[in-house]
């Protein structure tokens, strides 16, 4: 049955008043998310690969697009970790979605041996964007830092590699582009969208905020000075400013300053929002037990094009009011904690996507929908079914 949040849009409407960001207004009702039928779970894949993906709406065909893996690489790393692992599944709801195809290295690819890796390199997170400089569908991955010198992963160690797919994002074939050319080579941990121009990067800086770099597209045959690349940092968000958390590489963290120790994780997503804003959305993870931190996705946003951003605040008033297809989540203390989010938009609408932890413990992916702060009234999902 049909809901509607004449109350939620009201507290929205009232936080759009104060000095602190207003978040678009998400339902506490959420529906699991499934690949042929199959949720992606813990079920599905025990050591959490199929919570490795991207989400994207096209609006030339109103479709719904996911990029990830469905099978655990139990050889780790190996090629079930490679690009050729990636599954492309399409929808018509944003949450029932039917896979077509794995990806496939085009013609005109880059060779990932031309940047000293001796293996196809295992991909960690993925984000899918739309470029409108190139008018293409482009597919930012980031790979782990190595534990031993053999197998070699080059230039792509601790960095994000760039993907083409075309005009299409359905397109299955890719011409990879290559690893960054970037300062934060092996000092960044994945990337959180490409607006504009500028590459949004989670960086391992001072303040470990997520940086603004210029973009630069690069040219076939993607080596060298044709190489995909960002210029240096422009500006970086506080992702930590107000928040129970400090960054804690920071001296003094935990300590002088008694917030808890954490990071902001690999995951998260920055796009242009539908009052054309910038807007940012992450999670925590702690910074000793590298555990989920809490029911809660975090979000900022920026009037100037990410020159400066505001404070960050939750989405969720609670988050732990949330259900997965009408069931509570795991009550157990500390479970269900949120993470790798990605947010879409179609137009007004807003898709959110996280993994938490249902009432079994499994961990599962989930889609709920919002709203602009600025909306009394929206409708929810008709069912989960």
């Amino acid at each position: 049955m049909k809901t509607n949040f004449l109350a939620a849009g009201i507290i929205g409407l009232l936080t759009a008043t104060s000095a602190v960001a207003a978040p678009p207004v998400f339902h506490d009702q959420a529906c699991a998310i499934s690949v042929d039928g199959n949720r992606l779970d813990s079920v599905l894949t025990p050591n959490g690969a199929d919570q490795r993906n991207t989400f994207a709406y096209e609006s030339s065909t109103h479709r719904w697009h996911f990029w990830g893996f469905l099978a655990d690489d139990n050889n780790f790393p190996s090629t079930a970790s490679s690009l050729r692992a990636v599954v492309h599944a399409t929808s018509s709801d944003g949450v029932h979605f039917t896979s077509d195809s794995n990806l496939t290295y085009a013609f005109g690819s880059a060779y990932y041996t031309n940047y000293a890796a001796s293996i196809d390199p295992p991909l960690d997170f993925f984000r899918a964007v739309f470029d409108p400089a190139t008018n293409t569908w482009k597919l930012f991955n980031w790979t782990e830092n190595a534990q031993s010198p053999s197998p070699s992963y080059g230039k792509y160690n601790y960095n994000t590699s760039v993907n083409d797919l075309g005009t299409q994002a359905g397109t299955t074939a890719v011409v990879h582009q290559g690893p960054l050319n970037t300062p934060f080579a092996g000092n960044h941990v994945g990337a959180f969208g490409l607006v504009d121009g500028m590459l949004y990067l989670r960086v391992d800086s001072a303040g470990g905020g997520t940086g603004q770099f210029a973009y630069s597209e690069g040219a076939y045959p993607w080596t060298g000075v044709d190489q995909p690349s960002t210029g240096g940092e422009i500006a970086e968000a506080d992702l930590f400013n107000g928040t129970p958390y400090c960054w804690f590489l920071n001296s003094g963290c935990g300590t002088t300053d008694s917030r808890i120790p954490a990071y902001v994780h690999n995951v998260g997503r920055t796009l242009r929002q539908a009052d054309g804003s910038l807007g940012m959305y992450y999670t925590f993870r702690n910074g000793a037990t590298y555990m989920r931190q809490d029911q809660q996705i975090w979000y900022i946003d920026s009037i100037d094009d990410g020159q400066t951003w505001s404070t960050p605040v939750g989405v969720f008033a609670n988050g732990g009011d949330l259900t997965i297809d009408g069931q509570p989540l795991d009550s157990t203390l500390n479970s269900a904690n949120f993470s790798d989010v990605d947010l879409v938009r179609d137009g007004s609408r807003y898709r959110l996507y996280l993994s938490t932890q249902d009432a079994a413990g499994n961990y599962v992916m989930v889609a709920t929908q919002g709203r602009p702060s600025d909306a009394i009234f929206f409708d929810g999902f008709d069912a989960c079914d």
